[in-house]
């Protein structure tokens, strides 16, 4: 066994050490007192994430023997401990004087842009790295890489299109709903945004919160509607009364109508999504069908949004505050693509550009004439 030994976490691109527990106690043993034994120290404190000890280890082996590869490792832990500035110039110099090292820098270098989200930019790096390597391990990690990156480019794409595509059959819907609707409860819109998920029967209560996450008091609105005698509510879910049903019925209907008009000729959408929303029926038309299928996706990635901020340790609010060029927030933005990526990366490349291309033909308006 080879305490050393790693493997790549395919939606990081971040190595995973395969025996920590052995390492640890490797690690506590050294007293290094050389290029390569301080090299081997912080290659094991950054794999451990014992950044600053990792740091510690990196500088002293580059004071010893200011090679690239000693660069690279320390441009490495800078990358791991958010200091991107630091690490993208770091990097920049090693491209400029690698050498024979030139794939390896320029695969690291990708991975410091995967790490910030600025996947065009690690996908132009990892390709000059895949035509520089022959050896079929390197080979190996440089396409995960590509794969990888290519993943998180056409969750971010696809979150542009998801972002034009559903409010806008969702504005062009409520005056419609307003005009038809005979019996009108408070809170329409968070009814609306239920309503397809209310009509099969009670919704989970995290559900119906998570759909609407930013609003501060969300719990007051469902009780609002139970004490209207629209919603039955418990602490565990929420469920349409006999007098909400029509109303839900009706907003489906006119969603169902509008997303027709939308996308008389609806694509297909070649992946499946683990949401709560995956569950949701719209309506029986094709179009209506599509527009339950964009909405998962979307609703998909505001999990993975949020899943990113709380990590963070902050709260719904602190993150609307979040200036966005903090490091925080740049983690947060790349880790939301990438957890986002997931449904799109049983898909070939060629598959998810053509989905992207797809998405683009679809209409944010109705096609019918006016």
């Amino acid at each position: 066994m080879n305490v050393h030994d790693f493997h790549i976490d395919p939606e990081t691109l971040h190595e995973t050490p395969d025996h920590p527990a052995e390492l640890a106690t490797w690690l506590d043993e050294q007293r290094p007192d050389d290029h390569h034994s301080w090299s081997a120290v912080g290659l094991a404190a950054r794999l451990l994430r014992r950044l600053d000890q990792a740091e510690d280890a990196a500088n002293r082996a580059l004071a010893l023997r200011p090679t690239t590869a000693a660069r690279l490792r320390r441009a490495h832990v800078l990358q791991w401990q958010g200091r991107f500035p630091e690490a993208n110039a770091e990097f920049e110099a090693c491209l400029a004087d690698a050498g024979d090292l030139l794939d390896y820098a320029h695969q690291h270098a990708g991975k410091c842009h995967y790490d910030q989200g600025r996947w065009d930019l690690a996908l132009e790096h990892f390709h000059k790295a895949l035509r520089l390597r022959t050896t079929p391990d390197l080979v190996a990690s440089t396409e995960l890489a590509i794969d990888a990156a290519d993943a998180c480019l056409t969750a971010a794409t696809t979150a542009t299109e998801l972002h034009r595509l559903v409010p806008a059959v969702h504005r062009a819907s409520g005056p419609r709903v307003v005009a038809r609707i005979t019996d009108r409860p408070p809170h329409l819109g968070l009814l609306a945004d239920l309503a397809s998920l209310l009509v099969t029967g009670p919704v989970p209560r995290e559900t119906a919160r998570n759909l609407h996450r930013y609003t501060a008091d969300i719990d007051t609105h469902h009780t609002q509607l139970a004490e209207a005698g629209w919603l039955t509510s418990t602490p565990d879910e929420v469920t349409a009364t006999p007098r909400c049903l029509p109303v839900l019925h009706l907003v489906n209907e006119v969603h169902a109508e509008v997303a027709t008009t939308f996308w008389p000729t609806p694509i297909p959408i070649p992946i499946q999504v683990d949401h709560p929303m995956a569950k949701a029926t719209t309506g029986p038309s094709p179009a209506a069908h599509l527009f339950d299928q964009l909405r998962a996706l979307r609703h998909h990635r505001a999990d993975a949004h949020a899943h990113a901020w709380s990590a963070e340790g902050l709260t719904a609010q602190e993150m609307q505050d979040l200036p966005a060029d903090t490091p925080t927030r740049i983690r947060i933005e790349a880790t939301t693509n990438r957890l986002a990526s997931r449904p799109y990366r049983p898909l070939t490349r060629e598959s998810r550009t053509n989905l992207i291309t797809a998405l683009r033909t679809l209409a944010d308006k109705s096609t019918e004439p006016t």
